[in-house]
């Protein structure tokens, strides 16, 4: 481990850390190993931008290995100088296939070992010069103090010294066991695989390590461990380990794309690890990229419809287990999903089947949560959350996840097309006594819409609708012959059809199966959550009827047809082929869940331990009544900037004085559109670089545009800045190139100064993007984004509150509806202030804030809270904007002038970042040294506790070549490969020579 390494021991565990840890990050690894130690829930939220994610990637897979007694620096403390191949007698014969075949620890592949013999085994294999450097020594040291006081929690271990390394060198350690060239050559399940390397003699199934490690004999664990904690492990009948997965979900594949690079920066790095995603991001069959559906068309391929199968499927055992994976070039690390579509591609390899068949050996897997929640998606992925460890990421949409989850809806057209492919299957006398059943359920559902769509109630412009509770729904279904009793019966029967083949009359004596055509994948895909929800309302007695709601719903779409009837109304081709609209009515069948905790009883009470985390989860105090959990732990972490990098404030008022109160009526008004316009432009004109600014419906954001258009005030704010706006729905590529089209702007502004993006609140710009540093130095938010108040499932929402409150503890109606609001206005204003020594303003616009602060700011989150200050008038307000952006913009050029002129003597320290040379480690350390700190804490960092040759004290000088991660892109063209690749630290800290 780099000497540039943090360790600590928190509740017995301990975590290898990048860098020394914010107080933050200690709190939230505290809180998350107290929940993993007594399999307890947590609540936890820590500001964006303060390493909320590190915090919680290393707590986790450190408590994980612990239970292994695995080192949680594997594969990154390992020198170069270790040995490839294993001299332990495990290794000294071939095994064979009923060797590796047998159900053995994933960790422990020879459990009948003796801990013993294999601590001994380990010391003989590892003699090696790297034992008796200073290094070893120290590291032994440490470890004995850490057992003269095991229960100390924040205790800072001591750091391990070692000579830094070249860039070469690392990569090296790293990577050691990957030249792989013969990526094609086609590898047999149940053989030992020979690859083209020096470590092609290794057992092939040790999925838990990289190449070069054994894990028959643990000769990869560290002699400070104890042997106790290698008997940790506990087995059931199979042999097999009973160490918790841990499911990491977060809201989007963007997010967990950000999530797979901080894993890349740490110890545990080299984790066994998978990423669940959809076909739409992993599916490369050139038949299914192309189509509407990818659900369907690869079903339909694996079925063998039209005589076409996937050759990609068919390759999956290419590269199905992790040991095998972490072979190929780049993946012997934390990996992202657009490697392993790439990897794919090279192989002619599934990525979204091998990708679900390495659950099975992977420690950590990484999903969007509703995979997590939906019951379908478990089944579909084959997922056993059972005493397992689920950290939901990104959780302030939580709620409205686990409720869309356990709710469905089908149109009229769905259940039709089902109907007639049932009635074929059935008059084709295919599996005819399973299909009936099913058909009479489409046919039942399908007469009763009908019925009923004729005293739908109008509720908007061409929107009508009628609504059951989920009691009397079950009396509907009760007449269909759907009922508790049957219910089972008929889920027996969807199995069988789902069954590819059959079993038929033994022919001279020798029973024999025959496919039989079954029902398409989008009658699956629709039964299947027809099934799911009616599971819902049958289950446990009907315990969670009360909880749903069914609507029968009538819109109307607007088709262009082409009129081919004569005046006969013979079908002729017209010669202009005149096109004329017709309006039709689409009626959906609605079954809307109210209550979240009915999609979290299928995993509350069967984990170990649920995480929730977000920047943004206040008010905290819905989460419980909601979701069903009680949450023992929780946590709202301070931010770890300083006061005077954010400017928080209110303003409720305009240039022209004219008060902005951004509700639905004054919305509507040319004053409030054009004060609040003339008000953004001042902004525009005041602060450099980026600028975000959040409405709170696209709505109001094409309002604006038209009126700003109209009057020239759009002129104007794209001579100060190139503006952008986020599309409303759209292609995700071309949401991507518009994205970088902004970035583009702030990095290389010309004639105007930086760019501004006009976005929408719980839109894609407000929901996990980073905008750091130049790309947002303001985030405005124009009113308070409460949900439409008109919205169906929002008004029975609140109706249901405000029935269950009082007997389950719920927030009334109108509080939960407030807490909507805050929590999409906290996420947007996160947007800003993504790292330590990022600085930027957020402007809330709305002078409710000021009028009524116990209501509205209340809701904020704690970091906000504590700073805000609200501004009596425009002017006020622009001025005290203006003189923070005007200081933190000084000393950035004055940061930016100075870096040029750096000197390289023996008296500077220099950190030099360069992106490519660089490990990601070292670039982190460097960000977290500001001048304030290094003189108050810093110069114990690497040291502590530690007799060094030459050590920083709190009189030593200011350094003034620190350059922070904001100033990465400083030239380096001019100096040596070691200096680019690393920190050196003269006269800051010791020096070993």
């Amino acid at each position: 481990m780099s000497a540039m390494w943090s360790e600590y021991t928190i509740s017995g565990v301990k975590i290898n850390f990048p860098y020394k840890a914010y107080p933050s990050q200690l709190a939230m690894m505290n809180s998350i190993l107290r929940g993993l130690n007594s399999k307890q829930h947590c609540l936890l939220e820590s500001p964006t931008g303060s390493g909320k994610s590190l915090a919680l990637l290393c707590s986790a897979l450190a408590w994980q290995q612990s239970l292994s007694g695995k080192p949680a620096d594997e594969g990154v403390s390992e020198k170069a100088e270790v040995p490839l191949s294993c001299c332990c007698t495990c290794h000294s014969k071939d095994f064979t296939n009923n060797d590796m075949n047998q159900g053995t620890s994933r960790h422990f592949n020879n459990p009948s070992t003796p801990p013993s013999e294999r601590n001994e085994t380990s010391s003989a294999c590892q003699d090696s010069p790297a034992k008796n450097t200073l290094a070893a020594k120290l590291s032994a040291k440490k470890q004995a103090s850490v057992y003269r006081d095991e229960n100390d929690d924040f205790q800072v271990e001591k750091k391990r010294i070692r000579p830094l390394e070249t860039a070469q060198q690392i990569r090296k350690r790293h990577c050691f066991g990957t030249e792989v060239h013969n990526s094609d050559a086609k590898l047999d399940s149940g053989k030992t695989i020979k690859l083209n390397s020096p470590l092609g003699n290794i057992n092939s199934l040790s999925p838990q390590k990289p190449p070069g490690h054994c894990s028959r004999c643990c000769c990869s664990t560290k002699q400070g461990n104890s042997q106790e904690s290698l008997n940790t492990i506990k087995k059931d009948h199979t042999g097999k380990s009973k160490i918790p997965k841990i499911y990491f979900g977060t809201r989007t594949h963007k997010q967990i794309a950000q999530i797979t690079r901080e894993l890349r920066r740490t110890a545990y790095s080299g984790v066994p690890m998978t990423i669940l995603s959809s076909r739409d991001h992993t599916c490369i069959h050139p038949e299914v990229v192309g189509n509407f559906n990818r659900n369907e068309k690869c079903m339909e391929l694996l079925d063998g419809k039209n005589g076409k199968s996937c050759y990609f499927y068919h390759g999956v055992h290419k590269i199905s287990d992790q040991h095998t994976l972490q072979t190929f070039q780049g993946m012997c690390k934390a990996w992202d999903i657009e490697e392993l579509v790439s990897l794919g591609k090279k192989l002619r390899v599934c990525p979204y089947y091998t990708a679900r068949e390495l659950i099975q050996d992977a420690d950590i897997i990484f999903c969007p949560y509703n995979y997590l929640l939906d019951a379908q998606i478990r089944e579909t992925m084959d997922l056993n959350l059972k005493e397992q460890v689920v950290i939901l990421d990104e959780a302030h949409n939580i709620e409205d996840c686990a409720r869309e989850s356990a709710s469905y809806s089908v149109t009229e057209v769905q259940l039709r097309f089902a109907r007639d492919e049932l009635d074929s299957m059935v008059n084709n006398n295919i599996r005819k006594k399973d299909h009936e059943p099913l058909r009479a359920v489409c046919y039942s559902l399908i007469n009763w819409l009908e019925a009923n769509s004729e005293y739908l109630v109008e509720r908007d412009y061409e929107s009508s609708c009628k609504i059951w509770s989920g009691n009397e729904m079950l009396l509907n279904l009760h007449k269909m012959g759907i009922t508790t009793a049957t219910f089972p019966i008929l889920q027996g029967h969807f199995s069988a059809v789902l069954q590819k083949e059959e079993k038929i009359s033994p022919i001279y004596g020798k029973e024999e199966a025959r496919e039989v055509p079954i029902i398409s994948a989008s009658t699956q895909i629709m039964l299947k959550g027809l099934f799911m929800v009616l599971d819902y309302l049958f289950r446990h007695n009907s315990k969670f009827a009360d909880d749903y709601k069914i609507a029968i719903q009538q819109t109307y779409s607007w088709t262009n047809q082409i009129d081919i009837s004569d005046k006969n109304g013979w079908l002729v081709l017209p010669k202009n082929k005149k096109r004329s609209r017709q309006k039709t009515a689409v009626h959906v069948l609605n079954f809307w869940c109210l209550n979240p905790a009915v999609a979290f009883s299928d995993i509350n009470g069967k984990v170990r331990t649920i995480v929730l985390t977000s920047g943004t989860l206040s008010p905290m105090k819905s989460f419980s009544s909601e979701l069903g959990v009680t949450f023992t732990i929780q946590l709202e972490a301070n931010h770890v900037i300083k006061n005077s990098q954010v400017w928080v404030g209110t303003i409720g008022s305009g240039p022209k004085g004219r008060n902005l109160c951004a509700t639905f009526q004054n919305t509507e008004t040319f004053e409030f559109q054009d004060e609040v316009g003339a008000l953004l432009l001042s902004v525009c004109q005041t602060v450099s670089q980026g600028i975000l600014c959040f409405l709170p419906s696209y709505k109001l954001l094409e309002k604006l545009r038209e009126r700003w258009l109209s009057t020239g005030l759009w002129h104007k704010l794209e001579l100060a800045k190139t503006v952008i706006v986020e599309p409303q729905g759209g292609e995700k590529t071309d949401f991507d190139e518009l994205l970088q089209v902004y970035y583009d702007a702030v990095k290389y502004k010309g004639e105007k100064d930086g760019a501004l993006l006009v976005a929408v609140c719980r839109g894609k710009v407000s929901e996990g993007l980073d905008f750091s540093d130049d790309n947002a130095r303001a985030v405005i938010t124009i009113g308070i984004p409460f949900p439409n108040v008109k919205d169906l499932q929002v008004e029975l929402k609140r109706q249901y509150n405000d029935h269950h409150s009082k007997l389950r503890g719920l927030l009334p109606g109108r509080q939960w509806y407030e807490i909507q609001a805050y929590r999409a206005l906290n996420q947007a204003l996160g947007r800003c202030i993504r790292h330590r020594n990022d600085w930027g303003a957020l402007i809330l616009v709305d002078d409710r804030y000021r009028n009524n602060p116990s209501r509205y700011i209340s809701g904020l989150s704690k970091w906000i809270r504590q700073q805000i200050q609200h501004h009596s008038t425009f002017e006020s307000a622009l001025e005290s904007l203006a003189e923070f952006s005007k200081k933190h913009q000084k000393v950035l050029d004055v940061s930016i002038k100075d870096r040029t002129n750096i000197q390289d003597n023996g008296s500077t320290v220099e950190v030099i970042s360069s992106m490519d040379n660089t490990p990601a480690f070292l670039l982190e350390a460097a960000s977290h040294l500001s001048p304030e700190n290094f003189v108050k804490d810093e110069a114990k960092m690497c040291v502590q506790e530690l007799q060094c040759p030459e050590i920083i004290t709190k009189n030593s000088p200011l350094p003034s070549g620190i350059i922070s991660r904001k100033e990465r892109s400083m030239s380096s063209a001019h100096l040596p490969l070691m200096e680019k690749s690393f920190i050196v630290f003269s006269e800051m800290i010791f020096i070993w020579v």
